[in-house]
């Protein structure tokens, strides 16, 4: 077996509102997917939710209009440095046609496509930077999230693994 490469990298600077984000895995429309009840099973639980193609991360922030997003895909898990990061979220994606689709309410037309090739993969999702729950005060709080994918094993149930305590 050999090591993990990283495949390729994107840098984007972005916007995060409404204390949430979400990851559609394919063709998506709003209309056909209740969000309100996602958000309310992932504020119920460990601020992570999954429902079809939408995966939904609640963040500590209420909103950051110039938040950096780092997407990496990988050949294989790569090195783990959660130590480095406050907040990480696992998943699995199911990636149709249409790439991953990064978007967050009241931005849905603001989002970034990118670009991942149709199959299955696993997803960790990290956060760090954070300065209060909630409203910081600002809409630039400073916050930075990564998301890297790789092949995935298998299913797994979206999970919290670090939570960011102020």
């Amino acid at each position: 077996m050999g090591h993990a490469h990283l495949i390729d990298a994107h840098d984007f600077v972005t916007i995060m509102d409404y204390g949430q984000f979400n990851l559609w895995t394919d063709a998506w429309d709003p209309q056909d997917l209740d969000t309100l009840a996602l958000v309310m099973k992932a504020q119920q639980g460990e601020n992570i939710a999954q429902e079809r193609h939408c995966l939904l991360i609640i963040c500590p922030h209420q909103a950051n209009f110039e938040m950096p997003l780092r997407f990496e895909r990988w050949s294989a898990a790569p090195d783990e440095d959660l130590s480095q990061w406050q907040e990480a979220y696992e998943a699995h994606l199911s990636v149709g046609d249409f790439d991953v689709y990064y978007n967050t309410p009241t931005f849905d037309d603001e989002g970034v496509s990118l670009p991942v090739p149709p199959g299955e993969y696993h997803a960790l999702i990290t956060g760090r930077g954070f300065v209060a729950h909630g409203w910081p005060g600002s809409t630039t709080p400073g916050d930075e999230w990564r998301i890297r994918l790789w092949p995935s094993a298998g299913p797994i149930a979206p999970r919290r693994l670090l939570a960011w305590k102020s």
